[in-house]
């Protein structure tokens, strides 16, 4: 079995375990325990004779125990839980102990990049809502409000005899409104493209042209070469990618027309956005902070993604931005 510690450090953990009888209790105290011992120490520990397992503080283990080894996980310098491996006839050996040790360290290098990758997908959550909680206060909560201002301008010009000025108001609501629409459904898109993981992601990236740009008066063009399916994570972050580019293109580029192509090979896809709206010097960009927030996420979900990202622009010559992954 391997158990392993928690970040609080008081309680261990048995998170896997192979051919041990389901009586074997789920959590273990850091204190007054051999496995908090090891963790402590970072020793591993050998018991041939069950007599002994009470003074090495073996607790809460079954009737049939006979032997005992027991190893520390090591990683990133420290100790992260420790490896059980028990009932071995005649005993375990200080062969079998070294032999398991490599075994350990292997397992806690597994354990540990795993953790790793948890972390960096809550993370990569976590900074997904707090972007989207930016965009609904600033977007569609600011629409709302302008509506509310509008319709109260338009109730007291129709009050004051003034049909004009309240026709005025309530085209300007009619607007307001629109546009409120559409950062709304960009939105929805945002929290879950509903055809990426059934149809892929040619058909989603369809799907968001089509509700999204199209909608926003963009004429857009899809091109697609060598189709084929990739594994869900690489959709998704290419999606993300392609979403937070096209979300620039409508935000900031006062663009007509905006292009999308996927290049597959067979060791590689490519991704490219191209837009002929205003562009900009990317060096001036960089330098003030201006609009770099959407531009520094794509190039670190490319990073972690272990894909190649390039960017171009200048001013009135449009902007054409391409990552490439390999599969």
């Amino acid at each position: 079995s391997a158990v392993l510690l928690p970040a609080d450090h008081t309680w261990l953990e048995v998170k896997h375990r192979l051919g041990e009888p389901a009586t074997v209790v789920e959590r273990l105290p850091v204190d007054g325990t051999l496995a908090g011992r090891i963790v402590r120490q970072g020793k591993p520990v050998r018991l041939n004779d069950p007599a002994r397992f009470a003074n090495a503080q073996v607790i809460q283990w079954p009737a049939e125990l006979t032997t005992l080894l027991t190893l520390p996980l090591r990683a990133n310098g420290g100790v992260i839980g420790v490896l059980d491996v028990v009932n071995k006839a005649g005993g375990f050996t200080e062969e079998d102990e070294r032999v398991m040790s490599v075994f350990a360290s292997q397992a806690a290098m597994a354990i540990e990049h795993a953790r790793l990758q948890q972390q960096a997908e809550q993370l990569a959550v976590l900074e997904e809502r707090q972007r989207l909680a930016r965009e609904l206060h600033d977007s569609v909560t600011q629409s709302l409000y302008s509506v509310t201002l509008y319709a109260n301008a338009a109730a007291l010009a129709l009050a004051a005899g003034k049909a004009d000025a309240a026709a005025d108001y309530l085209t300007e609501l009619q607007g307001t409104a629109q546009e409120g629409m559409r950062d709304m459904r960009l939105l929805i898109f945002q929290l879950h493209p509903p055809v990426l993981e059934a149809e892929g992601l040619v058909a989603a990236l369809q799907t968001r042209l089509a509700a999204v740009e199209e909608r926003a008066g963009l004429q857009t063009h899809f091109r697609v070469e060598g189709e084929r399916r990739v594994p869900i994570a690489i959709e998704e972050d290419l999606y993300w990618i392609a979403q937070e580019a096209l979300n620039n293109v409508r935000k900031h580029a006062a663009a007509h027309e905006v292009t999308v192509r996927l290049h597959f090979s067979d060791t590689s896809i490519q991704l490219e956005v191209i837009d002929d709206g205003v562009g900009y010097d990317l060096s001036t960009v960089r330098a003030e902070g201006r609009g770099s927030g959407g531009l520094r996420s794509i190039a670190e979900r490319t990073a972690r993604l272990g894909g190649r990202l390039h960017h171009a622009s200048r001013p009135g010559a449009g902007t054409r931005l391409s990552v490439e992954v390999s599969i």
